[in-house]
């Protein structure tokens, strides 16, 4: 904004009408304050339980559980995809699985 617009502002700014503040004030403020609940330090774990609870979510020991559960479920239920028979050499993750080799 050039000087012009800035001195316009100013004036207005200026010529504007200020209320008074009413009397009782202070006193509102103070009584609004003390019926405020005031900050207090809480431990991690209640600070954790408040959390899940505004976000309705459902305990964390039981999400990983069910995560761990669905994880094995599906490792079991994957396909143990054969050797190729060009890579005779490979070995499949899952070999620790088989049952021909004798124990040491």
């Amino acid at each position: 904004m050039n000087d012009a617009h800035d001195k316009k502002l100013d004036e207005m700014l200026r010529s504007r009408r200020l209320e008074a503040a009413a009397p009782d004030l202070a006193e509102r403020i103070i009584l609004k304050a003390q019926q405020t609940p005031q900050n207090q330090t809480i431990p991690l774990t209640e600070w954790m339980k408040r959390l899940f609870a505004e976000f309705h979510l459902p305990r964390p020991a039981y999400v990983l559980a069910c995560t761990l559960i669905f994880g094995i479920i599906v490792g079991f239920n994957a396909p143990a995809d054969p050797i190729p028979a060009d890579d005779a050499d490979g070995v499949r993750v899952q070999s620790f699985l088989s049952a021909d080799e004798d124990f040491l």
